[in-house]
């Protein structure tokens, strides 16, 4: 059987957009112009495993920072390509393969303002933290929380933290069977914090008004099985702000959250993908996903790109400021990457699977404002769209 998908981009209005080049993930990593046309592809390098990436960003100077694994990897390991495709760096947990104590890395990977990396690995909550879950059947089994580290160049690791030191384990969305797709490993009883985002704080007006919470360098964190986004205080390793939202019920398996920098329209808010991924607080949330910005300081909803139940993913997905004012938003269980205006207006939309996405300027590094800026076509889909019968009827 085959079912008829469009492929590529699909709607495109040039002279409404924040132009630039879009990063799919996968393997290979696939640099993208707005007519989906791609400039550049970075292959894995694969003697270790075969893993794709879960994550990719484009660097200032032109390489490419991925994370590979999973959350129960034991031969993850978070690489970085130059322009060419060559290995420059590699950073493996624990410095061996299997890494059995630290698993992943998974799901984000950051390069920080200082050059050095931060990155999520799932670690097994020790014997000593257990004893303080309540719930009996919860209790005489491995669950697994996530540890921060920050590498330097050199692969030494600088600082760190963990979830089970700072957070409640008794904190718990709902779980899923283990017998469900993803597995069990993954949003069941033993998957107790499912960190999907890490991010330094930028520079920001928060900070420069006197809020310490919101120091540059501090580090935001997206805990999925709670609901909730965290900033930890780097210095002190202490949560110093943690939002969980009121909009239809709040956050629901939330992904991308960070803070939006300087420079760009909204800097200093949050933005924030709320997937409503098995919603337990309002129904309303079912079955819709929403894009929110916020205010951190007054925790005010700022904007939201809400569509009801034509936009939904219940898992992954991303959402980004761009310098224009739109935002870009990945959205991943539809397979399909758009670019919106502050009105919600549709100016872009480029169909793939791909678990996030992210938008780049022409000119974001000195290989990419080599190229030129290429040929813009608009691109306008038909009213109608229907696959006629192979004969006459």
């Amino acid at each position: 059987m085959r079912t008829v998908y469009p492929r590529g981009t699909t709607l495109y209005e040039p002279s409404r957009c924040a132009n630039g080049y879009t990063v799919l993930f996968g393997n290979p990593v696939r640099l993208v112009d707005m007519n989906g046309r791609a400039v550049r592809e970075w292959s894995m390098e694969d003697s270790i495993h075969s893993h794709g990436c879960d994550r990719a960003h484009l660097l200032r100077n032109g390489h490419m920072l991925v994370s590979r694994g999973g959350m129960t990897s034991t031969d993850g390991m978070i690489d970085e390509y130059d322009w060419d495709g060559d290995l420059v760096w590699r950073y493996i947990p624990e410095g061996k393969v299997p890494h059995t104590m630290h698993l992943g890395p998974h799901h984000d990977v950051w390069r920080k303002e200082n050059g050095n990396t931060l990155l999520i690995c799932r670690q097994a909550v020790p014997p000593g933290h257990l004893k303080e879950v309540r719930e009996p059947t919860w209790q005489n089994q491995t669950i697994y929380g996530d540890t921060i580290f920050e590498v330097n160049p050199a692969g030494e690791l600088v600082w760190e933290w963990h979830s089970h030191g700072h957070l409640d384990l008794n904190h718990y969305r709902l779980l899923a069977s283990p017998g469900w797709f993803a597995g069990p490993h993954n949003s069941t009883v033993c998957d107790w914090t499912h960190i999907n985002t890490v991010r330094e704080l930028p520079a920001n007006r928060w900070f420069e008004a006197g809020d310490e919470r919101f120091r540059p360098g501090n580090v935001m964190i997206s805990p999925r099985q709670l609901d909730t986004v965290y900033i930890i205080d780097r210095d002190t390793k202490e949560l110093v702000w943690e939002y969980s939202g009121d909009y239809f019920g709040g956050l629901s398996g939330q992904h991308e959250p960070h803070m939006i920098p300087e420079g760009l329209p909204g800097a200093g808010n949050v933005l924030i993908f709320d997937n409503g991924a098995s919603p337990w607080r309002d129904l309303g949330h079912a079955g819709m996903s929403y894009v929110l910005e916020i205010n951190p300081m007054t925790k005010e909803l700022v904007w939201v790109y809400d569509k009801g139940l034509t936009f939904h993913a219940a898992y992954t997905s991303s959402a980004q400021r761009l310098e224009n004012g739109n935002t870009l938003i990945c959205e991943s269980a539809g397979g399909r990457v758009f670019e919106v205006t502050p009105e919600s207006r549709t100016v872009w939309e480029h169909v793939a699977r791909t678990p996030r996405s992210y938008r780049y300027p022409y000119d974001w590094c000195p290989q990419s404002a080599a190229l030129g800026a290429p040929r813009q076509v608009s691109v306008t889909p038909p009213p109608d769209f229907a696959v006629e019968p192979d004969e006459p009827l």
